[in-house]
Order: C-alpha cells, then sequence, then structure tokens
C-alpha cells in the first residue's frame, strides 16, 4: 500500500514537473533568443565601427599630405600620427581599439591646430575636402559606437537580471566590454568657410 502510495506520488510529481518545463520552454528559448540577437547586433556594429576605423586611417595620411605642403616642419606630428596607424591596425581587443580610437582623434585635433595657424592651409580646397571626409567619419563613428553600446549595455544587464541571468550562464554568455566614448563627437571644423577649431572631435 505504502509503495504504492509512493509510486503515484512520483508519477504525480514527473508529471507536474513535465508540465513545469513545457510551460518554461517558451520562455527559455526567447531569453536564450534575446541573447543571441544582442550578440549579433553588438557584433555587427563593432563591425561597423571597424570598417569606419579603417577608413579614417585610409584618410588621415592623405590629410598629413595635404598639410605637410603648407607645415612641412611640423614632422613630431606627422611621426606620430604614423605609429598611432599602425599600431591600430594590429588592435584585437575593444580596449585597445578605444585607446587607438582615442589617439587618433587627439592627433586628428592637432592636425586641425596646424591648419588653425596657417590661413592658406585653411583656403585650400583639396584640405577642406579632406576636413569635410574627415567629420563625416567622426560622426559615423560617434553613431555606431554609441548603438554598440546599447546593444552590450542591454546584454550585460539582462545577464545580470533573474532569471534570464540562469539562462544565459548555463548557455555560456559572458558580458560584453563597451567601447570607451570619452572624448567622442564634436566638431573637426566649425564650416567649410571658417576657421578650423580644435576643440573636441
Amino acid at each position: 500500500m505504502v509503495s504504492g502510495f509512493l509510486i503515484l506520488l512520483g508519477l504525480y510529481a514527473l508529471i507536474g514537473l513535465l508540465i513545469v518545463a513545457l510551460c518554461s520552454a517558451p520562455f527559455i528559448v526567447y531569453i536564450y533568443n534575446r541573447f543571441i540577437k544582442l550578440q549579433t547586433r553588438a557584433r555587427a556594429a563593432l563591425g561597423d565601427i571597424d570598417v569606419l576605423l579603417r577608413k579614417r586611417q585610409d584618410l588621415i595620411p592623405r590629410l598629413m599630405e595635404a598639410v605637410r605642403d603648407y607645415a612641412g616642419h611640423e614632422d613630431s606630428v606627422f611621426t606620430e600620427v604614423a605609429g598611432l596607424r599602425s599600431r591600430a591596425l594590429q588592435t584585437t581587443t575593444i580596449g585597445e581599439r578605444s585607446e587607438h580610437d582615442r589617439a587618433l582623434q587627439e592627433l586628428s585635433r592637432s592636425l586641425a591646430a596646424v591648419a588653425e595657424s596657417n590661413p592658406a592651409l585653411k583656403a585650400d580646397e583639396n584640405f577642406r575636402q579632406l576636413m569635410d571626409a574627415l567629420q563625416q567619419i567622426e560622426n559615423e563613428l560617434e553613431a555606431a559606437r554609441r548603438y554598440y553600446n546599447s546593444q552590450v549595455r542591454d546584454h550585460n544587464i539582462l545577464l545580470k537580471a533573474i532569471p534570464s541571468r540562469v539562462i544565459g550562464r548555463l548557455a555560456g554568455f559572458a558580458p560584453q566590454e563597451f567601447f570607451e566614448l570619452e572624448g567622442s563627437g564634436g566638431q573637426l571644423q566649425q564650416s567649410k568657410s571658417q576657421p578650423i577649431s580644435s576643440g573636441n572631435c
């Protein structure tokens, strides 16, 4: 009698667990797919950032040459830009990308400062076009950084919340690193007809 009761109790418990599992399955699948979606978006955004960083790295030497024609004595600036550009091509982590990104922004402002002291350079059409192109890249980079960080933020919040944290950990998801935004944004120049500012870029 007792053994039969225990068997019956075990069957009820098993049925209860099956019902809980069936009811939980859609939620587990939803959370898992949410992690996948955020991770995929973050990777795509990081790819966009890499493309824009390469565009800027390819543009800066042309800008350097335009400046050199008018300010050949600023060799230290050109040497520093070339060195940072070379190291930036070898970055692998988000932190390294952020560090070189900020360094190249600072040197872009240095080039703008050289132009600020040279009216002939500021009036050069080729230089203005290059600065316009650089400013567009900087604006697109800022937008791409912020989008990437928004996806990383949502991913990391989901990974800390309960019960999604349990699902995320079991599925092998880990916190993702933010792309530092310090020093981003701003204007490299005011307009085509006005002097170039050495403010934040």
